[in-house]
């Protein structure tokens, strides 16, 4: 099996906080399984007319990693996002570590820690209180209990790309000045995962959002949850501050 691992950095600030914070765990994770690593740092071809880069956009190019020149040398493309920090010492081989079948791996985030707190977390924050209404306020209408991550994706080229590019053809222009601004691409995906039933869940372990353990108290501190899960996710900036005091 050949295996890329993929990650996005797009403009110099985000790149020089990627390599500050989180580019080695990824180099020392791809080097121990013999993974090919890349950082995407230039908008990707699409083959759309979306010719004129836009901010907005970015978080779109993760569906296309497996749709460009270098895809097809590749068995599996796995795509994390630059803020998520891996534990090199306890991570396992990702390609492999389920049956993936035909279908995308990726992790349910409303079941973190569990569906009860998740959904607890979500009122007293004044949120959305279910996953269809997640999905409803982007204007996608679905019956479900969960979210889908796009932090973490494992993904087979050859099986997957053009439904990934029908996703980007169809949503990505829409997602400039979109009311949910950088959870809509994560709606999108989510919804025609789910809706076509293209996906496989992954062990929460694999992309732990630590703003939802942190807010729930479901671990004493970030060391504690660094040990006992492979990928912890700081998405919004989340306490970054801390990444470097993590013992390894």
């Amino acid at each position: 099996m050949k295996v890329l691992l993929i990650t996005l950095a797009i403009g110099d600030k985000y790149l020089q906080i990627y390599n500050l914070l989180f580019r080695q765990s990824h180099e020392e994770y791809a080097q121990r399984y013999g993974y090919d690593f890349k950082i995407i740092t230039n908008f990707l071809s699409s083959n759309t007319d979306l010719s004129t880069p836009h901010p907005h956009l970015i978080r779109f190019q993760k569906i296309l990693v497996c749709s460009q020149p270098f895809s097809a040398e590749y068995d599996y493309i796995i795509f994390i996002d630059a803020y998520i920090l891996i534990n090199t010492t306890n991570a396992p081989a990702l390609h492999n570590i389920i049956d993936y079948g035909d279908k995308i791996g990726i992790v349910d985030e409303y079941s973190q820690p569990t569906p009860k707190l998740r959904i607890h977390l979500q009122k007293q924050h004044n949120c959305e209180d279910n996953a269809t209404d997640y999905y409803k306020l982007a204007g996608l209408d679905i019956n479900t209990d969960k979210v889908l991550n796009t932090g973490v994706l494992v993904m087979q080229p050859a099986k997957h790309a053009g439904f990934l590019l029908d996703i980007y053809n169809k949503y990505a222009r829409m997602a400039i000045n979109h009311s949910r601004r950088f959870v809509y691409e994560q709606s999108c995906i989510g919804y025609e995962l789910q809706k076509t039933n293209n996906y496989v869940l992954l062990d929460n372990k694999w992309n732990a959002l630590w703003a939802l353990y942190r807010d729930t108290k479901w671990y004493t501190n970030l060391q504690e949850m660094y040990t006992e899960n492979y990928l912890i996710h700081f998405a919004g900036k989340c306490d970054y501050h801390l990444v470097h005091k993590i013992i390894r």
